[in-house]
């Protein structure tokens, strides 16, 4: 039992390695274009509060750059909120999807148990020999 634990664990994993290191990727792009993003956002400020500083002084300049500031949170925190909740959507949608495929898988399993003793009375060596034939391409068309 443990044996075929193991070799079904090694089966996922082999599956999740490209998609690991595509999303180990993934992350360390994303901080290399944060980091320089917010090196851009500092630098924009800074020259928007010495543009605001000549003209209007420092207690002005200072509170342009809070209203900006303030005013990016908001929008980023409104595109996550947006992505979010589409992804939450998407994420309910398959769910629902899965569940009616599953279902439907299951119901015709549960119709074919059912039919299954009457089949074996009728004739069961065929009926044997069928179930045979279909649990060995089963196992066959997983590998």
């Amino acid at each position: 039992m443990d044996y075929l634990i193991s070799q079904i664990a090694q089966a996922a994993a082999r599956g999740l390695e490209p998609s690991t290191g595509r999303i180990q990727r993934s992350v360390v792009g994303a901080a290399i274009i944060a980091i320089f993003a917010g090196i851009a956002l500092l630098s924009l400020f800074a020259t928007g509060w010495f543009a605001v500083y000549e003209r209007q002084g420092p207690v002005v300049a200072s509170a342009y750059m809070t209203l900006a500031a303030v005013v990016l949170a908001l929008l980023a925190w409104a595109i996550v909120a947006i992505l979010n909740k589409r992804a939450q959507r998407l994420w309910e949608e398959e769910r629902r999807r899965q569940a009616l495929a599953s279902s439907a898988r299951s119901s015709g399993t549960m119709l074919a148990l059912t039919e299954l003793p009457g089949l074996i009375k009728a004739s069961p060596v065929i009926t044997m020999l069928s179930v045979a034939g279909i649990a060995y391409a089963l196992l066959k068309s997983r590998r």
